[in-house]
Formats: structure tokens, sequence, C-alpha cells
């Protein structure tokens, strides 16, 4: 309009919408007709619209849904032995002074729909599975404490879900399938595997072997010859003592308070700073790429020092530690890095 007045046409009294209107302007031709391809729209667009309304209301209640029920099962402990594998759900170990026998206890959590639970138990063992299959939206899961009775090896796969253990000294083998794993104060045979969760240990003594793949390691006070392989995640760890190799594909590495005579570590490119507490007989490490900082113990200790492949990294040590007549042999691959060999004031 330019700044001109807007006009709007109103119809007189009695006459109707086609008979208002000025000469020379457009009206229309009468009431919208409903052709094939508007009804065709209307079929389409209100069944969808009232589908995805009445989901949106579904979505919310099962959200807003929770339900729970308890469950127990026996486990049979062979020749001092206990296996249980759980399909879903967080499983926390205990041990249960005076029993001989170990049980499985727990809740599971639902929302709308209440799925089922089943355990099958042989000599062997025990598998207890939870049915989320008919689950579509909503909370399915469960979390369960197994007792154990003293002096009993466990096995115990958890396909996902955490597992917290503590307290056992007759060797555990314990696999999380992703979830995180936590395990302090435990002797024997062990051996942790996460499967992608991140596996943080304290006080463990015997044999031990570590793995996440993937997930990150964070252990201090491990005693005893010890194989930790973190997949690509960092390694953070603080008082070992025993033979150590460690592996993280990428991942880095931070361990101080190291007592060990043969050590090997392999970064696949990652960082590795190491601090030792004792002379180790032999110590190898290598970085492919990443920078390697070893921190020795204070003392009159001299070593075999040799860095063989450096491509070009820099190469940084005290020359009144180096002797290579010595018994104490460090070899650093550093593929690219950079290398620093200090000792402790």
């Amino acid at each position: 309009m330019n700044g001109g007045t807007a006009m709007t046409y109103l119809p007189e009294a009695g006459s109707s919408v086609t008979d208002s209107y000025p000469a020379g302007v457009w009206r229309p031709s009468g009431p919208l007709r409903m052709t094939p391809g508007r009804w065709a729209a209307i079929a389409v667009a209100v069944p969808v619209a009232l589908a995805l309304i009445g989901w949106t209301g579904f979505s919310l209640v099962a959200s807003l849904a929770k339900g729970t029920y308890p469950f127990s099962y026996a486990v049979p402990v062979h020749d001092g032995q206990v296996s249980v594998n759980v399909n879903a759900g967080d499983v926390t170990l205990h041990e249960a002074p005076g029993s001989s026998a170990a049980r499985l206890t727990g809740t599971v959590q639902y929302g709308l729909v209440r799925p089922g639970i089943s355990a099958n138990t042989t000599p062997a063992g025990a598998d207890v599975g939870l049915d989320c299959g008919g689950v579509s939206t909503g909370n399915c899961g469960m979390n369960a404490t197994l007792n154990v009775p003293p002096q009993t090896a466990v096995t115990l796969s958890s396909n996902g879900g955490n597992i917290d253990a503590s307290g056992f000294t007759s060797g555990m083998a314990l696999s999380a399938g992703g979830g995180n794993m936590s395990a302090s104060n435990l002797a024997g045979h062990l051996v942790l595997n996460t499967g992608g969760g991140d596996l943080t240990a304290s006080t463990l003594a015997g044999t031990i072997s570590m793995s996440t793949e993937g997930g990150n390691v964070n252990a201090g006070n491990l005693t005893g010859p010890m194989r930790l392989d973190t997949g690509g995640g960092d390694l953070t760890g603080n008082g070992f003592t025993g033979d150590l190799q460690v592996f993280t594909e990428g991942g880095n590495i931070n361990a101080n308070a190291v007592v060990s005579q043969h050590i090997a570590i392999a970064s696949g490119g990652g960082d590795v700073t190491l601090g030792l507490s004792q002379p180790p007989a032999d110590l190898t490490i290598t970085a492919n790429g990443g920078n390697v900082t070893v921190v020795l113990p204070p003392g009159t200790t001299k070593y075999a020092i040799s860095t063989p492949d450096t491509q070009g990294g820099n190469v940084n040590f005290p020359s009144a530690l180096a002797s290579p007549a010595s018994s104490h042999a460090i070899t650093i691959d550093s593929g690219g890095g950079d290398i620093t060999i200090s000792q402790a004031g």
C-alpha cells in the first residue's frame, strides 16, 4: 500500500460474500471444493496426527511409571567355586561368613510393562535372565547382590552391568561386558575384564590380570605379577609391586611407586610416565610416538641405557646414570617421542 490506507470490504446485511466485492476486485468463485487430492491429504494427516499425540502421551506415562519387585535364587557351590551369569543389571559381591551356600538376591525395576526374570541352575552355576524384550520404552533392569561363603572362588559376568567386589581371598574372575568395575581387597588368581567400562582397583594381591578394552584403569596398591591392558584407555597407578606388564594401545600411562624387577610397557602412541622406587633388573618401554619420562630411585645404581629407535625425538638423561656394563638394563623405543630419564632427589 506504500503508506496508503488498507481497504477492507464487508458484505452488506442480507447479501452474499461474492456480492459484496466491488467491480474489478478478485472474488472467490464459491465454497472451497474438496478435491480427491485434498481428501487423500486429510485421510493421511489425521491418523498420523492422532498417532503422534497418542505416542507422546504413552511415552510420557512410561517415563514416569515405576515399579519394582524382589527376587532371590540359591546358587550352588561346587568344589569351592561359584559361577553366576547375569544378563542385565548391576551386581555387588559380598562374603557371607557362616554360610555354606551362595545366594543371589535383588530388585527388578521396570516401567509400564513388568518384565519376567528366570534362573537356570545347574551344578556348574546359575544363569539369571531378565526378559526386557517386550519392554519397548521405560525402565527395565535390576540391582543384585551375590552373597558367597568364605574361601569360595567366584566367576561372575554381568553382560553390561556394573560390578562391585570387595573382601575375597580365594581368587576371582569378573567380566562386566561393558559396565564399570570396582575391585578392592581381593587376593588369589584375579582376572578382571570390563569389556569397555572403566576399572578401579585397590589393594589386590596374587596373580593379577586386568583388561578394559577401551576403558580407563585407576589402580593402587597392587602386589604380585600383573598384566594390565586398557585397549586404548588411560592407566593411572600408584604402588605396583611385582613383575609388571602394561599395554594401553594409545592410552597414556602414569604409574608411580613401582617396585619391580621386570617391566614391559607398550603405550601404542600414548605418553608414558614411570616413577620407580627400586632399580629394575630390566625395563623395556615402547611408545610408538609418545613421550617417555622415567624417574629412577635415588642411589648409586648405574644403568645400561639404550634408545634404539627415537626417530628424531629428543633424548635426555644424566651421563652419570649410564654404564654399558651394568646389569640393570633400560631400553626405550619412543618411535618419535621425546625421552627423559632422571633420578629422584
